[in-house]
Parts: structure tokens; sequence; C-alpha cells
């Protein structure tokens, strides 16, 4: 599935960059034809000052700005969890039988979760029929038609994830924020210790991964739900395809586009080839700073400072928009 970003026609490929590279810097009659693959030496420098350059603009934009806009994505995903389970537990085996109403949509990638008859963090190794499944460890005590749930607590983070865009994480079906990221001392209080966790979600990253907590599936009303965040993708230039590419942090074919600035990245190849060659660089780098403050001052535009006392920006609730009557009704 493409994750790319949509792009002009008029946009580079990655032998079109290196193409106007070759002709501005002199280097000869005949443009290369290829770049990925190429084995000659002046070509082979070329691409390597491309990912260089194509890495060092991605990285300025970690500034205040919060990176580049282009690359600023959202990750929504679906809450999976079973509901309303009772089953037969025994204690010292990991088979739970006659469970009703049945395991359909049970998965391996969820967690059996009960307080009286199953340890924390508890997976389930397989499905076995649709009335038994068989848990990791043992069950804690002996129970006929005990109730419990199923959820899903561990989501993949994106393939292209960097760093999440802070104070983003929202669960859209009970309309609050996620709590976190824990560290793994509040983690540990959570799943070890005795403490109460109330009604919030709560998530920390392990192991490359987003975890929730609780494990959702006490209430019915939990499967389905919407969980979103924004992060900064990693992927400053993409396989062909507009929003059909993939996002990538290297050049891996001729018709690669760059994800930023075809212009930029044109004249950062230029100075860096110079000063790679004992040239003089300092013009081209100028020009080079020149431009990316230029880019980044607009990236993505800027709200309007006033000088008045009248402060500008979103208002959910003031003078301006409460009814005069009615208010609540």
């Amino acid at each position: 599935m493409g994750n790319g970003l949509a792009f002009s026609s008029g946009k580079l490929t990655l032998l079109q960059i290196i193409q106007n590279v070759y002709n501005e810097l002199g280097l000869g009659q005949n443009p290369p034809t290829q770049i990925i693959s190429n084995t000659d030496a002046q070509i082979v420098q070329l691409l390597a000052l491309a990912n260089r350059e194509g890495k060092n603009f991605y990285n300025q934009g970690f500034g205040t700005n919060g990176g580049w806009v282009a690359l600023r994505r959202q990750n929504l995903f679906t809450i999976n969890s079973v509901s309303g389970l009772t089953g037969n537990f025994t204690l010292g085996s990991p088979i739970v039988t006659n469970i009703k109403t049945n395991t359909t949509g049970i998965t391996t990638s969820m967690l059996p979760y009960a307080t009286t008859y199953i340890p924390v963090d508890t997976t389930i190794v397989s499905v076995d029929s649709s009335s038994q499944i068989t848990m990791s460890v043992n069950a804690l005590a002996t129970a006929t038609n005990a109730s419990f749930f199923c959820g899903q607590a561990v989501y993949p983070l994106p393939s292209d994830f960097a760093y999440f865009m802070s104070q983003t994480w929202w669960d859209r079906a009970f309309k609050w924020q996620l709590l976190g990221p824990l560290d793994a001392q509040e983690w540990q209080v959570l799943k070890s210790g005795i403490s109460p966790t109330g009604p919030r979600r709560r998530f920390r990253i392990y192991n490359n991964q987003f975890v929730i907590d609780p494990v959702p599936g006490f209430s019915s009303s939990d499967n389905g739900s919407s969980e979103v965040y924004e992060y900064y993708s990693n992927g400053w230039c993409q396989s062909t395809g507009g929003t059909a590419g993939i996002l990538q942090t290297k050049w891996t074919a001729d018709t690669d586009n760059y994800c930023l600035d075809d212009e930029c990245i044109t004249l950062g190849i230029i100075w860096r080839y110079k000063r790679a060659k004992g040239l003089d660089y300092g013009e081209e780098k100028r020009t080079y700073d020149l431009l990316v403050e230029r880019i980044m001052a607009r990236d993505g535009g800027n709200r309007s400072l006033p000088l008045n006392a009248s402060a500008s920006g979103i208002r959910l609730l003031n003078q301006q928009n409460v009814p005069d009557t009615g208010f609540g009704s």
C-alpha cells in the first residue's frame, strides 16, 4: 500500500536532478542516462552526495516549525476486541474451554483479560476451536462460566515513522486524549502494582510498537473505536507513483522523486561536490543557505502576529459565540 505524496508533473526525478547538476558543473558533454547501479566513479560520488544532501536537508526541518509540513502524517487505527465472553478455567492449565458466545473475532494478537483467573500480560497462543483457546501461561484459579474478554493492546507503528507530533494522541470514540507516552517506571506501576487506572487509555512505545492500557474489551464499545496520532515521516524521497509511491530514506531508483524542494537539493549537491573536489564553493554555499532560509520561513505558512491587544486564533468558547439565551439547551 502506498503512502507517498501527490506530486505535480513538474517534479524532478533523481535522474533529472543529477543530470542538472552534471550540466551546471560542466562535467561533460553527455550527461548520464543511468544513476542507480552506474559504476562510473563520478556518478557514484554524485549519488552519494544526493543521499547526503537529502538526509541533511530533511534534518534541517527539525527546528521550531516541527519538521517539514510535507512529511507530517496521521495514523488512524481501529481497536480490536471481543467482549462479554465466559469460559471454564482450570488451575495449572493454559486452556480455556466452553467459551460462550464463541471465539469469533479472537486472534493471537489479542490479550485475554480477567482479574482473578488470568495473569497480567498473558497472550493467546492459539484459537483451538469455536469454544476453546490456549493461553501462554496457566490459569490462576479454577472457575466455571467465568467472565473475561480479549483485546488487542499492541499496534505497529507506521513503516515510515520518525517521531510523534506532541499532544496529538486522541481516542475519537470517547473524545479525549490518550495519556502518555509513559516511561518504563510508570508502565510497571500500572501492570505490576495495585493501582486504579481509571477510564482513560494510556500508552507507551515498546519494542517499536504502540502499546495501550488498559487492555481494550471491558466494554463492547471498545471494538472498532478509533485511535489517532500525528507523526513525522522519515521518508524524504519516494518511489514514483504519487500517493501510491513508497516513502524512502535513500534513493533506490532513477525515477524516484524528492519529497522536498528540488532546487535546494540541486544546489546542495553542487556545493558539496565542489567542496569534495577541493574547489571554492563559498558562493554556491551562500546561495544554497539563503534559499534554505526562505523555504523554511514560508513552509506551512504562519499565523499573523497582532499589534493590538486582541489575540487571534481559534476560540472554542468566548463572548463572540455564546448565545444570549438558551445556552445549553
